[in-house]
């Protein structure tokens, strides 16, 4: 039995290791941007065609020679660092692992673990980034660093734990892992420019290094980080700050609200439909992070998606059009639910030119959902606080944008998860969210969200449930 001091230790270590990632997401869409912008020529969105602005090739810093022993070597090493933690700083039980444990993993195979949704659905896809970009950062191209995500993964579900191996933890660890990894790795490498120096270079390669330690790592190792070279050519990655208010009506009602400050960061890297220029998985793709603040209980959104192979098709004349396959990873938290997905999406996305002056973009989506997860009234009544497996989900959009000053949009996505751990049930969450902004000058505008939130569960054991809270959002963005 741990005492109650151990205990308070490893409550404290979780609650420092989750303020470490919520960190490392705002430096990612908050402090990088100024790194990256101080090292590109400005330029101005161009919206007539595109839905993000122009492509840019992705530029690696670190050495060009493959080195797959190393990032094997960097992948065990993580995971026994880990482990060793666990086992004599936090005391954990579960890692007190021998021979007997790991034979015993292996003959029982894998199962459902009942693990927090904030482990289980955030820790363990940044912890599998870390093992893919073991690869990236020793030269390894996309495909060649996805086996080490998963080989990471299988590692530690048999051999570093007393626990059975666990179904949901290997899926979100390395399916997970790989689109945060390479996002990462992208994003790192963009803001590491060789040819500065002084407070300058250390700031680039601190801020580097916490957005993807395994490059900073191996960076430090070769002796890269004060290295002097050529400076980095320009990235063409686009970032929209808003801030505002975010007003919930509880069940729709007006008089039962709260209200919240609202921040949201979206980067957009490449550009959606110069398909020629996606050769590889990832040449585009886009993150938003959202916190909607309030005395301790916030809501928090984090979307990710990029693209795995595109290809431009002709619909109609006037119209710009292309459908691709895309990997997309949603994680939310709301007073209606908590929900996550990683899944794999095929979608066709349109911008027609309707007149002179009017200009309609749309997206229509279908996904599969390898793996969901959704809070549940019931999941405690088997021991789980929330529902696990897979699902599919479909989205549509509409923005009408009238001379570039202002736009009307329109977007829903609906997701359907079958549960195979938690309470048996088919659980369906929505959300619709339309607005309309307008041009103040230059690429500041100020708009006005309509939000509905809704979640419905079918159980086979216990009464259906229904939620649903609607939001008002006023908000100033900024375009850079």
């Amino acid at each position: 039995m741990i005492n109650n001091g151990v205990n308070s230790y490893i409550l404290k270590s979780k609650i420092t290791i989750l303020r470490w990632m919520w960190m490392k997401l705002l430096i990612i869409i908050f402090i990088s941007p100024m790194l990256i912008i101080a090292q590109n020529i400005p330029t101005s969105l161009d919206t007539n065609d595109v839905i993000t602005d122009s492509f840019t090739k992705f530029h690696s810093s670190k050495s060009e020679v493959k080195n797959p022993w190393l990032a094997t070597t960097e992948v065990i090493g993580l995971n026994i660092l880990v482990w060793a933690n666990s086992k004599y700083i936090a005391k954990e039980d579960w890692a007190d692992i021998s021979l007997s444990t790991v034979k015993k993993n292996l003959q029982n195979g894998f199962t459902w673990d009942g693990d927090s949704f904030i482990m289980n659905q955030f820790f363990h896809p940044f912890h599998g980034a870390n093992y893919y970009n073991s690869a990236r950062a020793n030269g390894l191209n996309f495909w060649e660093s996805i086996p080490y995500a998963f080989g990471g993964s299988l590692m530690w579900e048999l051999f570093m734990e007393t626990e059975p191996p666990s179904y949901n933890d290997f899926v979100n660890t390395s399916i997970s892992g790989i689109t945060l990894g390479e996002i990462s790795n992208r994003i790192s490498n963009s803001i590491i420019d060789e040819s500065t120096f002084g407070m300058e270079r250390i700031l680039r390669e601190v801020t580097s290094t916490i957005i993807n330690p395994m490059n900073g790592f191996n960076r430090l190792i070769r002796g890269e980080m004060w290295k002097t070279g050529e400076k980095r050519q320009k990235t063409n990655i686009h970032f929209t700050f808003a801030a505002g208010t975010h007003s919930i009506f509880i069940n729709k009602n007006i008089d039962n609200n709260e209200h919240y400050l609202t921040l949201r960061g979206n980067l957009d890297y490449g550009n959606q439909f110069e398909v020629n220029k996606h050769k590889n998985p990832f040449d585009f793709f886009t993150v938003q992070v959202e916190a909607n603040l309030r005395n301790g209980d916030d809501i928090w959104a984090i979307i990710a998606s990029g693209v795995i192979t595109d290809s431009k098709i002709k619909l109609f004349d006037y119209s710009n059009n292309i459908i691709g396959v895309y990997k997309e990873i949603d994680i939310y938290f709301n007073d209606v639910y908590k929900f996550s997905s990683t899944s794999i999406s095929s979608q066709l996305v349109n911008t027609t030119k309707l007149s002179s002056n009017l200009k309609m973009q749309n997206y229509f989506g279908l996904s599969l959902i390898i793996m969901g997860a959704t809070n549940s009234a019931y999941a405690n009544e088997v021991n789980k606080d929330y529902n696990l497996g897979p699902g599919i989900s479909g989205k549509i959009g509409i923005n009408l944008k009238f001379d570039e000053n202002a736009s009307l949009y329109l977007n829903y996505k609906g997701n359907w998860i079958h549960t195979l751990s938690g309470a048996e049930s088919d659980e369906f969450i929505g959300l619709l969210n339309s607005g309309f902004s307008y041009n103040l000058f230059s690429q500041s505008h100020i708009g006005i969200e309509y939000l509905i939130y809704e979640r419905f569960g079918d159980y086979k054991h216990f009464p259906n449930t229904k939620d649903s809270n609607s939001a008002l959002r006023f908000y100033i963005k900024q375009v850079i």
